[in-house]
């Protein structure tokens, strides 16, 4: 179950001797870069805890306003730092957006989730190689069999624990490490006179959801015997377009998924408590989302098909001793977290493309965000017969038609507080954000040069990475096969 170390790369001789030359001095690498840590001052960096709750839609944050208590642990930081209301993911599913977030590059820069294309590539530097040169232990505890080394996400990590997809294969089920005991027990040996960076992914939120002996975000008048004799707790990306089920099981699917969120909002505590315990200082913590998920908007489950805002926009809260509490509306991308974490730890940040997170008062010139769906993700590697593949990628889609919107590559491009998709097979749509993420209809729509120029863009971005052109996909190997094939993207 445990992978530990990882796969490392032989660094650029001038950053090994610049490297070298800091450690003969005794000081950080930072400090010969002449950048300061966090807070601007001349104290250590900071150590970093960055979390990802996969698959948590903002609006299933009560920080964002849902009212429901969700999530305590997450209000509260967010109350005492920074709640970025305007967050972006760059895919609606994990690898892509996880390959973003770690390298802080654009999806047409490091090409995964293209064309097929789901291992991150070894020529991309990523944020725990980064951190790692400066100094840092790095140390990874995923319980998504896709953020592994089978997908090339161990790159820079000492210490790796992740639930594998023949484990999640064998077991039949959503089962994945104990979160806190593994990173308890690395605790113990780390040493702790250098700053560290830990990642985690909280898999809870996922389907299939639990059905608990407690559900208290059920709706009112279900009881948990209620959900059980709906099998509410199966799999349910199929469920789309003719098959989404009526309104009752679908207020019944969102009241486990927001139970899922509380299951993952408590163990973000007892991850924060036990640091608390171990007496851990000057730490920067960071929870966001890789994708968000469907209830029915746009007849969709999951989070499959779709450019939407319910599966891009995303949670992100910042939050430690130097970081004053605000809310932050200017828009921003979750490859932006890579440049920020980057920036203060003071380590190396050549060949980063994204800006940093935006800060509170400065005026932020308009800023246009990319994410990308490419119908090649679902694809069986060549081997397989073409017919059984075509039938098994559109098996979900098949109660789909035209106005589905559902076939093909499409991409969304956000200039806020307006949107483009666009589709490989179907009319581009323009979407207003302030509209809750409907056609636009508001009293100031965009103007006919906006549409243009955002139309001009798309088309430009899609013929420059082949968006809604027929290419081979990459083959998977047999590792990265059996992870998508036990998370169901493939059967």
């Amino acid at each position: 179950m445990i992978v530990a170390g990882s796969r490392t790369r032989r660094r650029p001789l001038w950053r090994r001797a610049f490297r070298a030359g800091a450690l003969a001095l005794g000081l950080p690498t930072a400090a010969l870069l002449g950048l300061g840590c966090f807070d601007g001052g001349s104290g250590p960096p900071p150590s970093i805890l960055l979390i990802v709750v996969d698959t948590l839609r903002a609006d299933a944050v009560s920080a964002y306003g849902n009212g429901l208590g969700t999530t305590p642990t997450l209000d509260a930081l967010a109350a005492q730092g920074q709640l970025y209301t305007r967050a972006y993911a760059p895919s609606p599913w994990t690898v892509p957006s996880h390959a973003s977030l770690f390298t802080g590059l654009a999806i047409d820069d490091h090409g995964v989730g293209l064309h097929g294309r789901v291992v991150l590539p070894e020529t991309a530097t990523t944020l725990a190689e980064r951190l790692g040169a400066a100094g840092y232990e790095t140390a990874a505890f995923s319980e998504n069999a896709l953020i592994s080394a089978d997908f090339g996400f161990d790159q820079g990590f000492a210490h790796f624990a992740v639930r594998t997809a023949e484990q999640q294969m064998d077991a039949g089920e959503k089962k994945s490490i104990d979160v806190v005991d593994e990173v308890t027990r690395w605790l113990r040996v780390r040493d702790p006179q250098r700053p560290f960076f830990v990642f985690i992914n909280l898999y809870d939120a996922h389907e299939p959801y639990a059905i608990r002996a407690s559900n208290p975000f059920l709706p009112a008048g279900i009881t948990t015997a209620d959900a059980r004799r709906l099998e509410a707790g199966r799999r349910t990306s199929h469920l789309i377009c003719d098959r989404l089920p009526g309104e009752t099981p679908l207020r019944i699917l969102r009241g486990l998924y927001l139970g899922e969120v509380a299951s993952a909002d408590r163990k973000v505590k007892a991850i924060l408590t036990l640091l608390e315990a171990t007496g851990v200082d000057n730490l920067i913590t960071l929870v966001t989302s890789d994708h968000g998920e469907h209830f029915g908007e746009h007849r969709l489950l999951d989070h499959e098909f779709s450019v939407h805002e319910e599966v891009l926009r995303i949670p992100l809260v910042v939050h430690g001793a130097s970081v004053e509490a605000a809310q932050i509306d200017a828009p921003t991308e979750l490859r932006a977290v890579a440049r920020t974490l980057v920036d203060w730890a003071g380590a190396d940040s050549t060949g980063l493309t994204a800006p940093g997170l935006p800060p509170e008062s400065a005026a932020q010139p308009p800023v246009d965000l990319v994410a990308v769906y490419s119908d090649h993700r679902m694809r069986l590697p060549p081997a397989f017969d073409a017919d059984a593949a075509q039938k098994v990628q559109d098996f979900k889609r098949q109660a789909c038609g035209d106005t589905d919107r559902v076939f093909g590559d499409m991409l969304a491009l956000t200039r806020y507080p307006f949107r483009l998709n666009w589709y490989a097979r179907y009319p581009s749509e323009m979407v207003d954000l302030r509209s809750g993420g409907g056609s636009s209809d508001s009293l100031d729509p965009p103007s006919p040069e906006l549409i243009a120029s955002l139309r001009a863009e798309a088309q430009g971005f899609a013929a420059r990475v082949g968006l809604g052109q027929a290419r081979a996909p990459e083959p998977l190997t047999r590792e990265s096969e059996e992870a998508l094939r036990s998370l169901g993207y493939i059967d």
